[in-house]
């Protein structure tokens, strides 16, 4: 069976709330992706600005994530300087991360910081982007993430058939290591991905843009 990670791009932590409300009980993991602005162009919460003072307080203890006892938080960080923000998002309850590996140059201090606090993390590589590069954290981290297009932080974006023969080419390489795909992950994609090797599919217009929310995750997982 297909691990099927819905993704949520938010506006505003309500929208979070209410996504995760339509998914109770279907699925163990939810990924969030938290945007800058800088290392894509748009911006999500809490980067948005009257969101701004919204992480400091769900860091404080002072508010609590909705749904954190209901989920394994993933939280794919598309910003750039991720360190600066790591600490927070750990202690409000995420128990996963994705940095990217062009976004900043303190991959390992990012990593080290994770695993310190007994959380997951996978490295994000965009279909341009040299896959040797992920080469020298492989051996710390738990599972790399494929971008399936250079055009990151939208819903609804098609697959880059390009990435599909990287993927191919990194898993004949380190067939141990376990791969996740975020963009253009649907019903026609996931067989041939599933073909060179991945194991983990995070997709968000599918499921949350469909009539039957249950239906078509069950329906993804089947694969």
């Amino acid at each position: 069976m297909a691990e099927i990670i819905p993704a949520i791009i938010p506006q505003d932590i309500n929208i979070i709330k209410e996504k995760l409300g339509k998914i109770v009980g279907l699925v163990s993991k939810v990924q969030i992706d938290i945007i800058d602005g800088q290392y894509a162009q748009i911006k999500t919460w809490p980067f948005v600005e009257k969101n701004s003072d919204d992480l400091l307080r769900l860091s404080r203890g002072e508010e609590r994530f909705p749904f954190i006892e209901n989920f394994i938080i993933e939280i794919d960080m598309m910003i750039l300087h991720p360190i600066e923000y790591l600490t927070d998002f750990i202690a409000f309850g995420a128990k996963s991360f994705i940095i990217h590996i062009d976004s900043t140059d303190h991959i390992k201090e990012c990593i080290d910081t994770i695993k310190n606090s007994d959380c997951s993390v996978g490295i994000g590589i965009k279909p341009s982007v040299d896959v040797d590069l992920l080469q020298p954290f492989l051996p710390q981290v738990d599972f790399i993430q494929f971008m399936g297009n250079d055009n990151i932080g939208h819903s609804g974006i098609d697959l880059d058939s390009s990435v599909v023969n990287k993927i191919k080419y990194f898993h004949k390489q380190h067939s141990s290591i376990p791969i996740q795909i975020d963009i253009g992950v649907d019903e026609k994609t996931i067989p041939s991905l599933i073909e060179v090797g991945v194991t983990s599919f995070v997709s968000g217009s599918a499921i949350f843009n469909s009539t039957n929310i249950k239906e078509t995750i069950t329906k993804l997982q089947s694969f």
